[in-house]
């Protein structure tokens, strides 16, 4: 049996070199997750300056802040 990775590590290993994602495509892509968790994760990164949410009319997209080194 494989080790689950973090919800964290996998919504950030899906967006990394995405423009930006789609929340369905994200649950889609994700289903060791269920939606409501990834979605309060989301918003914890969001929160957190990690990720950045646009708000659509029925939809929203997700996308990783650009690290500056």
């Amino acid at each position: 049996m494989s080790a689950q990775k973090p919800i964290t590590d996998r919504i950030l290993e899906l967006l990394q070199g995405a423009q930006e994602c789609e929340f369905d495509a994200l649950v889609a892509r994700s289903p060791e997750f269920n939606a409501s968790d990834i979605y309060n994760e989301i918003s914890r990164l969001s929160r957190t300056g990690k990720v950045i949410i646009t708000r659509g009319v029925g939809t929203f997209t997700i996308r990783q802040v650009a690290v500056v080194s």
